[in-house]
């Protein structure tokens, strides 16, 4: 796997307390939604986009957790898309972190080329309870 170039970075935030959907030994289930500020850098410079999505997640007691996320996309022109994604989780020095696969779909032209790619997404939560985060974005080559 290549990493291409980076496309966006910025801040997150969760938008609310999560709801628990299942609490066993497997781990906790559980859905929380989450959006972002992202600045455009390299390809997608001059596209800043808000984010707003949803994801459902798996954690176990221990170990690396799994999440599925879906949500929508628009920038400042009011161009609009999907994004659909899957990351994994995992504790690392105290702080949660994740990285994540996702999709693209707009039928927007000046953001079209993102039907194309697929993108490599970092979290780093800045606290445990993934209040705040920085997200970076990245094309997979």
């Amino acid at each position: 796997m290549v990493l291409g170039e980076k496309l966006w970075e910025g801040k997150g935030k969760s938008a609310g307390p999560g709801f628990i959907k299942y609490v066993g030994m497997e781990g906790v289930a559980s859905m929380y939604s989450w959006n972002a500020q992202l600045k455009g850098t390299g390809r997608a410079k001059g596209t800043d986009l808000n984010f707003n999505a949803t994801g459902k997640s798996m954690t176990p007691p221990k170990g690396i957790g799994k999440s599925k996320t879906q949500g929508v996309f628009m920038n400042m022109s009011g161009d609009m898309g999907i994004l659909k994604g899957f990351d994994l989780m995992k504790m690392a020095g105290g702080k949660p972190g994740a990285v994540g696969l996702y999709t693209f779909m707009t039928m927007s032209e000046k953001l079209g080329w993102m039907n194309d790619i697929i993108a490599v997404v970092t979290f780093d939560a800045l606290d445990p309870m993934w209040n705040e985060m920085n997200i970076t974005i990245h094309e997979w080559k």
